[in-house]
């Protein structure tokens, strides 16, 4: 390969600025692998002309389904690394590379797909009818990649039995964090006490919070499970003042009236412009998952601040527990009780810092350099 090496990175929606973990996971990468290589981004034209980015975006690809289908996608994309003497391409989401693999293979560029999820299973979970379509499509892009980056290692197995790949082409390359160590104990004084002069919370309360867009099924679904489970055990059981922070837009009507449970110890505080405030205000996080795919973002990003986190199972799949230390408890999927006594168990030590061995595992630095060494020749 040529040096510096060429790298076409595709991703087909818009990411910028990014709103979502998917959104998080194309930047972070992006932003760190475009120091060590020519990282060249291909996104649709959604994403904004204004604001300069850590890496070079181009706007090459229509908003829209048709971006799946249309030759005219196809021949600008092959134009634009015909010209820049690409020398790989790495997807960041398998569809498109039914449009984009003849276009790869004729120009002998080699086709990567960063796994965020089986998306089959994903659907599956959330009872979605066409997941054997979804299956099928994931399938085809998969046996024909040359490479196979997956977020959650707890997916390779099972992708490698699903669609009888080749374990060779199969690797972890997780989602990653900006911080490099623990925050100082400064900075979660210093958010928590803006966080209650703001809400008007007591300075006795435990702060503990989910977030999340509940406009993500699971997400709703731990809200549920807050609300309905989780709280009542809680109101029982906990021998000190506590308020549930709910983080996160797109709550839909049934539940907006919020305020049946604003006396038992819930604040529903809705789309939050600064969540990184809310992470490090709290003193634990709840991640009462059980169901979708790949890793749940919002734990590696609340362990990254220096944060003890509560999970069900579902929620923490994807995650190297031996690198967290005691600062990530998990509980079998619906064991509410179960869930509540780990939460009394890590109260007392959620002071503790976030073990160095996680960071040097999840920091964007890391994956990005990772992801390059992985390009070279065997």
């Amino acid at each position: 390969m040529k040096n510096p090496l060429k790298i076409a990175f595709i991703v087909p929606y818009r990411f910028v600025p990014p709103r979502n973990g998917g959104h998080q996971a194309a930047y972070g990468l992006a932003a760190f692998a475009a120091k060590a290589s020519d990282f060249f981004v291909l996104s649709t034209d959604a994403n904004p002309l204004e604001g300069e980015q850590p890496f070079a975006l181009y706007r090459h690809l229509p908003e829209g389904k048709r971006k799946y289908f249309s030759p005219a996608v196809a021949r600008r994309v092959g134009q634009f690394l015909r010209k820049r003497e690409i020398d790989v391409c790495l997807l960041h989401q398998p569809f498109i590379g039914l449009l984009l693999g003849p276009v790869l293979r004729k120009l002998k560029i080699p086709m990567q797909v960063w796994v965020q999820n089986l998306e089959y299973e994903r659907f599956r979970s959330m009872g979605k009818w066409y997941w054997p379509i979804v299956k099928r499509v994931e399938g085809r892009v998969y046996r024909r990649a040359d490479k196979l980056f997956f977020i959650s290692p707890d997916e390779i197995a099972p992708a490698i039995e699903a669609f009888q790949l080749e374990p060779g082409r199969c690797m972890e390359l997780p989602y990653g964090c900006y911080p490099e160590q623990s925050p100082p104990p400064e900075r979660a004084a210093a958010a928590r006490k803006a966080v209650l002069e703001r809400h008007g919370f007591s300075e006795e309360e435990k702060l503990l919070l989910f977030f999340g867009p509940q406009t993500y099924r699971p997400n709703l679904e731990a809200v549920e499970h807050i609300l309905l489970r989780i709280n009542p055990f809680l109101k029982e059981r906990a021998e000190f003042p506590y308020r549930i922070l709910i983080c996160g837009g797109g709550l839909p009507d049934a539940f907006r009236q919020m305020e049946a449970f604003s006396e038992a110890h819930i604040a529903y505080l809705g789309y939050v412009e600064d969540i990184e405030e809310y992470v490090l205000a709290s003193d634990l996080v709840l991640n009462p998952i059980v169901s979708g795919g790949g890793v749940k973002t919002k734990l590696i990003e609340a362990l990254a601040l220096g944060k003890s986190v509560v999970s069900y199972h579902r929620g923490a799949l994807g995650v190297h527990r031996e690198l967290c230390g005691k600062k990530l408890g998990v509980v079998p999927d619906h064991a509410h009780e179960l869930f509540c006594e780990k939460l009394f168990e890590l109260l007392p030590e959620a002071g503790l810092p976030v073990p160095g061995a996680f960071y040097e595992h999840y920091q964007w630095a890391k994956v990005a350099q990772r992801f390059i060494r992985a390009q070279s020749p065997e």
